[in-house]
Parts: structure tokens; C-alpha cells; sequence
């Protein structure tokens, strides 16, 4: 990781010896030896937050009649969600998980709906899925009020699902109508996290508004319940259109709370909210480099894929990391490496993955690109030629290139 070359022993499932070389570094699943050839060895990316009951969509709504096709979004959205069962969110999970592994993550956070029309089904598939992928990788699943928290049922049925074991209490209050009721769905939120002692994380402020202002609103509830170090704030793109002292402010009461942010910067891309027939979409990307330089956690996560938010995606925290270099603008001078902790250490520590990273006595989750150094990985998306997770080799893999005519 650091541009030495050495042997990487694994026994166990954790990393047993960094040495100098010897000629391949081991596997201890098998007892064989990987001969690696000098490629970057990185511990295994961390996917901190992806809205995963929406994956492939695209596939639902095709399967619908053209008329309910034709809905605008929201209502649309609202019929998806009607066609939900536990089986069906699993299935599809269960395929965006795959792409995971092949992808080499060890750890993902998973969002789960809960509203009045998909009741508890997104919940129950993800927890089905939190089971079986527990071998391989920490999976936490988060119970989310995505149509906020006033529906006729949604109060009862997040203090329902908390009986069922979720990881992590969301919330989304910026989507309430007015100030009182966006105090109200975070007082919710923080309620259930002090009585089942759970982490929180919100999606925030996610609109090119700068009157919309729940970040300082959840900073401020953070700071009050004693809750430093267990929020997170996904998204925060009304941060950049805030005046420069209120935000930063605002950024001051996020650093002194702890919160850590989710800028998913390729979702940000194409927003949902604006007209392109009469002006250009703005970047909302939040505040990325004000941020850290007042030494707020930054993270970036896959988000969405394959719906009506993000029509791509694949699951693959190095594409991800892609556009966050473009996003940031982390390429000159180094500054490419200021990106690699938002897929690895950062959301690693937001997930309390224990004793996490390339070290003697870590669990052995590793992902051997096949490039020389980070700057290569960003360029070339190389593939993942090995991926080890709990010291079992996943997955392997390359890309050929077969010229048709002879070089000379």
C-alpha cells in the first residue's frame, strides 16, 4: 500500500506477518501461495451507505403498465414500492451484494425503506441478507423513514422494526414540511437512538436551497444527547449555497459534534430537482474541501444503483473513488491519495470495523489491484485480480487484451 514489496501472511483469517519477500505471499484458506507480482495490495474498500432496497429498479418499473410508466416520480415511486415483498428486495439485493464481493468490499452499510407503502418488507429482505453475507463482510442494515416520519404509519412501524435488530436508526428531516417539523422528525430519530442505543445517519439538506438548514439542525441534536462520533450526514449539497460564514459555522458545529460526512459526488452529478430545458444543473456537491480542512471525516459511498436517483452504478468503490478525485478535484501534486481514506479507513471507522487495515494482527480483507500505486487505480480502474475477505480467497480475476494485428 505504501509502495513497498513484501510477503503478506495469512493464517486464521487474520493477517498473521508483513515480511520482505520471499517470492508470493500466502493464503491461508488453502495453504497455497499467491504470487501477487508487485501489484497494489490495499485493505478491502468499505461501501458506507447504499440505498439498497432501490437497486434495479429500472427493472421493476419496466415491468409495469405504461400508464403507471408514465407517473411522475414520486407517485411512481410509491407504486414500486406497493410491489414490494421481502423476497423480492432480497433477490435484488442479493445480486447488488455479489457485485460487492466480486468488487472486493468487507464492509457496506444498507439502507431500508420504511414507509406506510412498503411497510416492513425492505427491512426484513435486508436483515435476510445481513445473514447470509455475514461469512464474507460486516453488514449493517439501516432502518430509514425515506418519506420522512409523519405517514399514517411510519412512527409505529420504525418502533416496530427496531424489535427485528437493525444497526443503524436514519433519518432524512430536510424532506418535512417547515422548520418545526424537521425538529420533530430529528427529536424522533435521536429518541429511538438513546433507547436502543444505535448510530444515526441522515440524509441531509440534499437540494440546491440554502433555506433548507436541518445540518446544523441535527449538529446542534447531536452536540445536546451526548451523541459525538455516532452520526453520520450524507449528501449536505444546500452546504454549498449557504453564505460562506453560516456555513461556516456550520462546519464548525459538525467538527465539534463529530459527524462524519457522505458526499456521494457521482450521484451529485445528476440530480433529480432541475429543469435542463432552461438552465444547467449546478454541481451540488457539498463543501468537500472546506470540510476536511477543518478536519471533518469525509466519505464517499456508492449510494444508489440502477434507480430513478442514479441510473448506474456497480457497486465498485474504486469507480466510486473515480469521481470523487474529478468531483474534489483531488489530481494534482498528490492529492489523489487524499481520496483513497473515503473508500477505506474513514467509512471503516464509521462502520467500527475492528482493527481494520493492512496490519500484522488485522482481519485479513485485502483486494490486490492489478496496477502499480493508487494514482494507476484511479486512472486505469484496473482489475481486482485477488480479493481475500476474512482470509478466504473470494474472488479472482484479469482482463485480456487480444490485438488483432501484430505490433511491431
Amino acid at each position: 500500500m505504501n509502495g513497498e514489496v513484501v510477503d503478506i501472511e495469512v493464517a486464521d483469517g487474520v493477517i498473521r506477518a508483513i515480511r520482505p519477500p520471499s517470492g508470493a505471499s500466502a493464503d491461508a484458506s488453502t495453504g497455497e501461495r499467491i504470487n501477487a507480482q508487485g501489484k497494489l495490495t490495499l485493505p478491502a474498500f468499505v461501501n458506507g451507505q447504499l440505498h439498497a432496497c432501490k437497486s434495479f429498479w429500472r427493472r421493476k418499473i419496466a415491468a409495469l403498465p405504461s400508464a403507471q410508466q408514465a407517473l411522475p416520480t414520486f407517485e411512481l415511486a410509491k407504486v414500486v414500492k406497493q410491489t414490494y415483498t421481502a423476497e423480492d428486495v432480497f433477490e435484488r439485493v442479493d445480486e447488488t451484494m455479489r457485485l460487492a464481493l466480486q468488487n472486493g468490499t468487507c464492509g457496506i452499510r444498507l439502507f431500508a425503506d420504511i414507509d406506510d407503502d412498503s411497510g416492513l418488507n425492505a427491512l426484513h429482505g435486508l436483515l435476510k441478507i445481513r445473514k447470509k453475507y455475514s461469512r464474507w463482510m460486516t453488514v449493517q442494515v439501516v432502518a430509514f423513514p425515506q418519506d420522512g416520519v409523519f405517514g399514517a404509519r411510519t412512527q409505529s412501524l420504525m418502533h416496530e422494526a427496531m424489535s427485528f435488530n437493525p444497526d443503524v436508526i436514519g433519518g432524512i428531516a430536510f424532506i418535512e414540511k417547515g422548520t418545526a417539523a424537521q425538529q420533530a422528525h430529528v427529536d424522533m430519530c435521536f429518541g429511538l437512538a438513546r433507547q436502543y442505543d444505535k448510530d444515526l445517519h441522515f440524509v441531509a439538506d440534499d437540494v440546491a436551497d440554502p433555506d433548507r438548514r436541518t445540518l446544523e439542525m441535527i449538529a446542534r441534536a447531536t452536540i445536546a444527547n451526548g451523541w459525538h462520533g455516532r452520526v453520520a450526514c450524507t449528501q449536505c449539497a444546500a452546504l454549498s449555497f449557504y453564505p460562506d460564514d453560516y456555513a461556516a459555522q456550520v462546519i464548525a458545529l459538525v467538527k465539534e459534534a463529530g459527524i462524519t460526512i457522505y458526499s456521494n459526488s457521482h450521484v451529485s452529478l445528476i440530480a433529480t430537482e432541475f429543469d435542463t430545458n432552461k438552465h444547467p444543473w449546478p454541481r451540488s456537491v457539498t463543501r468537500i474541501r472546506q470540510l476536511l480542512a477543518a478536519g471533518v471525516p469525509l466519505v464517499c459511498g456508492q449510494d444508489d444503483i440502477d434507480n430513478w436517483f442514479y441510473p448506474f452504478g456497480r457497486n465498485d468503490m474504486l469507480e466510486v473513488a473515480q469521481f470523487m478525485a474529478h468531483q474534489g478535484q483531488f489530481a494534482w501534486h498528490g492529492e489523489v491519495d487524499r481520496v483513497l481514506p473515503m473508500v477505506t479507513s474513514t467509512p471503516a471507522q464509521v462502520l467500527r470495523l475492528p482493527n481494520y487495515g493492512l496490519q500484522v494482527g488485522a482481519p485479513a480483507n485485502l483486494v490486490v489491484l492489478d496496477c502499480p500505486d493508487w494514482h494507476s487505480a484511479i486512472q486505469f480502474q484496473p482489475a481486482k485480480s485477488y480479493v481475500i475477505l476474512r482470509g478466504e480467497l473470494v474472488v479472482s480475476s484479469r482482463r485480456v487484451v487480444e490485438w488483432g494485428y501484430e505490433m511491431s
